[in-house]
């Protein structure tokens, strides 16, 4: 019995470790859902990833189907950002904004229909309101 109440303490330890080794400390994520989804931007020094996921299940999103577009706005300039899978759930983008930037995603996982996202350096990382219901949070972590 000892054993196994020195093993708990050790055991969130390690998960607690894994959650900062999965997004380094350099890293910067925003939370946000809209429509039938929820998503997680995590700003890289070199990239961007937008995590999706179903926003009434909290299922991945099969990011290796669907249209997925996504334009930074950053030095009064517009440019489409090609997005690549980088595994179910997970779009990938280069180069990492920097500065006064402005990210927008048109995402239309399959099954879903078609939801916009708007994140900005001016947001403060974490979870952002829902744009259909002001004033409400998105989901937390």
């Amino acid at each position: 019995m000892r054993f196994l109440r020195t093993l708990r303490p050790l055991s969130l330890l390690a998960l607690s470790a894994a959650v900062v080794i999965a997004t380094p400390a350099s890293a910067q994520q925003w939370d946000m859902a809209a429509g039938a989804y929820h998503s997680h931007l995590i700003v890289h020094a070199d990239r961007f990833e937008l995590h999706l996921h179903d926003k009434a299940t909290h299922r991945v999103i099969d990011t290796t189907r669907g249209r997925y577009r996504a334009v930074l706005a950053t030095g009064g300039r517009r440019v489409d950002v090609p997005l690549t899978s980088l595994q179910a759930g997970i779009l990938v983008g280069r180069p990492a904004p920097a500065g006064d930037w402005t990210l927008e995603f048109r995402v239309e996982g399959p099954g879903l229909a078609p939801a916009d996202l708007r994140y900005s350096a001016k947001m403060k990382p974490g979870a952002q309101p829902e744009p259909s219901k002001q004033g409400a949070h998105a989901h937390h972590h």
